[in-house]
C-alpha cells in the first residue's frame, strides 16, 4: 500500500533541502496536511477520491486523482486541482477552520427536506452555497432537480463534514431526530441551527444534547412557502446567537448564514428566544387559532364579500394549509400559549357580556316606554330572558 508518509519522504529526497523555495512549500504543505486537520481520516480524503475511500486505491491512482511525483510543486498542484474537481470533497474541512483559507461558500446540511426545507434550499443554492439533505422520505428526485445532494443515510451525510446542520423538522420530532443523528462523525465546531416556530424549546434541546464544542444559532423565518413565494423582502427573520465560538472563522460562518436572509431583503430581528416566544404566542399562535376557528365555523366565500371578509378567508386558507401538528406544537412547546388561549376565551366572554348588556338595555327601555312599534314580540321576550340568564352567568364568572 502506498502511504502518505512514504510519498512525502520520496518527494523530499528529490529536492534540495537548502532551497528556500522548497523549504517554504514543505512547511506550508506539512501545516496544511497535519497541523490543521481535525482527524486522521482527513489526509485519506485529501489524497483520494470518494470512490477510492471505499477501497478502490488502484482506480484512484489510475484516474490521476493523486500520483507520486518527484516535484513537490506538482504534488501541491494536483491536490489543489482535486479539491476543486470533487463537489462533495471534504477539503472544506480545512478551509472552514483556517481563517486564511476560509471562503463565503457554506456547506449546509438540511435535516428534514419537506416543503419548507425545499423552499429555503432554493435561496441557498441561488447564493452559491452547497446544500446537502436528509429526510425520512426519499426526496432524491426533487433534490436532483434543485441541485441538492440527498443522502438516505444520515451517517453518509455527516461524513461529508458540513459547516452547518439546519433542522427543518416538525417541532414534535426535533428531539428524536437529534438523538438519532450520528453527531460524533461531524466536525467538532459544527454550527447547529433550527427554523422552528417556537424558540425556547429547541434552544434547551440543543444545550442539553449537543457537546460544548458545537455552535448554536436559533432562528425563525417568519414566513413560509405561501407567504414568501414571490420574494422575502420585508419579511421578518428572527435569530438568537445562543452559543458561538470566539474564533474568527466561526463568527464569520454564523454571520455568513445570517447574511443569506439579509441579502434576500428580510427584516432582520435579533432577539432572545424567550422574547420571541412571548411575542409569538400573542401573534402567531393567536393567528393560527383564529384561522382554525373560522374553518370550524364553515366560513365560505359569498357573492357579496367585503375586503375585510376576503382577508379572513385568506387567513383561514394560510393557517389551515399548515399541518395540525404545527398548530399543536405552537401550543405544547410555547409556555405562553396556554395563557393566550385563556385570554382569548376571556376576551370572547367579555365581548358577549358587553354585547348582551347593551342589547338588554335598549330593549328594556323600549318596553318601559310602551312604544307600539317597539313592543317586544313573544320571540323578543324569549330572547330577553335568555340574554338576562347569560348576563347573570357571565357576571358570576367574572
Amino acid at each position: 500500500m502506498i502511504s502518505f508518509s512514504s510519498m512525502q519522504s520520496n518527494n523530499i529526497q528529490t529536492q534540495s533541502s537548502s532551497s528556500p523555495f522548497f523549504n517554504h512549500h514543505h512547511h506550508y504543505f506539512h501545516h496544511l496536511t497535519k497541523s490543521t486537520r481535525p482527524s486522521p481520516r482527513f489526509h485519506h480524503r485529501l489524497l483520494f477520491s470518494p470512490r477510492a475511500q471505499n477501497g478502490d486505491l488502484t482506480t484512484s491512482i489510475n484516474n490521476n486523482n493523486y500520483v507520486s511525483v518527484s516535484n513537490l510543486d506538482d504534488n501541491l498542484t494536483r491536490v489543489h486541482k482535486f479539491s476543486k474537481s470533487s463537489s462533495l470533497s471534504n477539503i472544506e474541512e480545512t478551509t472552514s477552520s483556517h481563517p486564511l483559507l476560509s471562503s463565503k461558500k457554506l456547506k449546509i446540511a438540511i435535516i428534514g427536506f419537506g416543503n419548507f426545507g425545499q423552499f429555503i434550499a432554493k435561496s441557498f443554492i441561488k447564493q452559491g452555497h452547497i446544500v446537502l439533505a436528509h429526510s425520512r422520505t426519499d426526496y432524491s428526485l426533487i433534490s436532483q432537480s434543485l441541485n441538492v445532494n440527498f443522502f438516505k443515510d444520515p451517517n453518509d451525510l455527516c461524513e461529508q463534514h458540513p459547516d452547518i446542520i439546519l433542522f427543518c423538522t416538525s417541532i414534535n420530532s426535533l428531539e428524536r431526530v437529534i438523538r438519532s443523528l450520528p453527531i460524533q462523525k461531524l466536525k467538532r465546531n459544527t454550527l447547529f441551527i433550527d427554523v422552528l416556530s417556537v424558540k425556547e424549546f429547541p434552544k434547551n434541546i440543543f444545550l442539553q444534547l449537543l457537546p460544548q464544542e458545537f455552535d448554536i444559532l436559533c432562528t425563525h423565518p417568519m414566513f413560509g412557502p405561501t407567504s414568501g413565494k414571490d420574494n422575502w423582502k420585508g419579511l421578518p427573520f428572527m435569530y438568537d446567537k445562543v452559543r458561538i465560538g470566539q474564533e474568527e472563522s466561526r463568527i464569520k460562518r454564523v454571520n455568513t448564514f445570517i447574511n443569506i436572509f439579509e441579502r434576500e431583503g428580510c427584516r432582520m430581528v435579533e432577539m432572545s428566544c424567550c422574547e420571541h416566544d412571548k411575542y409569538a404566542a400573542g401573534s402567531q399562535f393567536i393567528t393560527h387559532t383564529i384561522g382554525r376557528m373560522l374553518q370550524k365555523l364553515g366560513t365560505e366565500t359569498t357573492p357579496i364579500n367585503t375586503k375585510g371578509y376576503e382577508k379572513l378567508l385568506n387567513l383561514m386558507e394560510n393557517t389551515t394549509s399548515d399541518s395540525f401538528d404545527l398548530y399543536c406544537g405552537l401550543f405544547m412547546y410555547n409556555n405562553n400559549s396556554m395563557e393566550m388561549l385563556e385570554k382569548l376565551d376571556a376576551a370572547l366572554e367579555s365581548l358577549k357580556m358587553e354585547l348582551f348588556g347593551k342589547v338588554l338595555e335598549k330593549l328594556e327601555k323600549k318596553v318601559e316606554k310602551g312604544n307600539r312599534l317597539a313592543l317586544p314580540t313573544p320571540f323578543t321576550k324569549n330572547n330577553i330572558e335568555i340574554l338576562q340568564v347569560e348576563r347573570k352567568e357571565l357576571e358570576a364568572l367574572s
